[in-house]
């Protein structure tokens, strides 16, 4: 009965000692397991055969990298202003029917040009009756010079005169409202009309978005004819995603293809349109691109500019090896595998980050032959 207290404090030592080596034991296979990891371990080298290294056709590249990305591609509306209104519209001046060749969506016009012309009746009526009053003032002109003079020489009565006089003033007054009625037909200058054609011109230097009028087609006076957009500036408009836009303060661009060089962002809508769910950028090139006219509408890619620069690289350098994306890199005489991340693509060229080294080459040719080594495949 007095065995127990005896040896309790020995067990409860034994209990204690077994308990600390139990953990000193699973801290040490869990800090093991733990550097065995592979996320965590360095890339192995790709095994090559001595014998085929001579007829391992690779081709390398040195690392690239780019601090702007490609995020998002989409439609894009070329405009003269940020707000895509810059269009004026050309009327006709007079009823008559088109005459000549018209212009065609796309031309280019300049202010002032003739852009065709329009056989107006109204303007034939106006124009005779301008030339008929016209020949009035000079006969009534003629008829007072000649009776001034017989008057002043004593042989005709001073009523006479007056009468001739009153003659002038009422064809003058005549000629004035024939001119009237002339230019109300459409006539820009009476003493240069010499036809019933009608000129109509362009009212600003730009190109021709629409043309609702055909050649030979008879036209009202008011009638809309063509739009013309100014091309002294242009903008490109954007709809994105408001998940693709950039952060305050942060560089966008957009790029068109074909266009020497990109439109930085210089607006962006804070409101979402509640029908697409979409945003718009606004971008204003320097110099406006000579392959585009507004209302145009074609491709163009989002750029951001990033904290972390990615690497640029041939999308044909990618390879889907060990259910993951990677691309093969060389360092030295050998060859490793890295996966990577993909940050955007554009061109060709996709855009990448992974855990690359200083004086990595990437490999942009010879990337099958590589995968099947690294597979093991080959190398027997």
């Amino acid at each position: 009965m007095n065995i127990r207290p005896t040896h309790a404090p020995i067990t409860q030592a034994l209990l204690a000692a077994t308990a600390v080596t139990g953990m000193v034991f699973w801290l040490g296979t869990s800090s093991a397991s733990f550097a065995a990891t592979p996320d965590t371990a360095a890339p192995s080298a790709i095994t090559i055969p001595d014998a085929m290294r001579t007829n391992l056709k690779v081709q390398t590249q040195p690392l690239v990298f780019s601090s702007q990305i490609p995020v998002t591609q989409g439609l894009a509306t070329i405009s003269a202003a940020s707000s895509n209104q810059a269009s004026m519209q050309v009327s006709a001046p007079a009823d008559g029917q088109v005459a000549g060749t018209l212009p065609q969506v796309g031309q280019v016009v300049q202010a002032g040009e003739t852009l065709f012309e329009i056989t107006s009746a109204q303007l034939g009526a106006a124009l005779s009756q301008w030339q008929m009053a016209q020949a009035k003032v000079t006969l009534a002109q003629q008829n007072l010079n000649r009776d001034s003079a017989l008057f002043k020489d004593g042989l005709i009565a001073k009523k006479r005169l007056e009468a001739t006089r009153g003659e002038a003033q009422m064809a003058s007054a005549e000629l004035k409202a024939a001119a009237a009625r002339l230019k109300a037909a459409g006539a820009d200058n009476p003493e240069q009309n010499m036809g019933i054609n009608l000129p109509v011109r362009a009212p600003i230097t730009g190109v021709i978005t629409q043309r609702m009028v055909m050649p030979g087609e008879r036209v009202t006076t008011g009638q809309s004819l063509f739009d013309i957009t100014a091309t002294q500036d242009q903008w490109w408009l954007l709809a994105i995603s408001p998940s693709k836009a950039p952060s305050a303060g942060q560089k966008a661009e957009l790029k068109i293809a074909g266009c020497p060089e990109s439109a930085p962002v210089s607006l962006m809508d804070l409101a979402v349109d509640p029908v697409s769910q979409l945003i718009t950028l606004r971008a204003r090139p320097k110099s406006p691109c000579p392959t585009l006219r507004p209302g145009q509408i074609t491709t163009a890619t989002l750029w951001l500019e990033q904290d972390k620069p990615a690497v640029s690289l041939p999308i044909s350098a990618l390879t889907e090896l060990n259910d993951r994306t990677e691309v093969f890199v060389q360092r030295g005489q050998n060859y490793f595998s890295i996966p990577v991340s993909r940050k955007g693509e554009a061109g060709g060229q996709v855009f990448v980050s992974g855990s690359f080294e200083s004086g990595d080459r990437v490999v942009t040719s010879g990337v099958s032959q590589l995968k099947a080594l690294a597979l093991g495949m080959g190398a027997e």
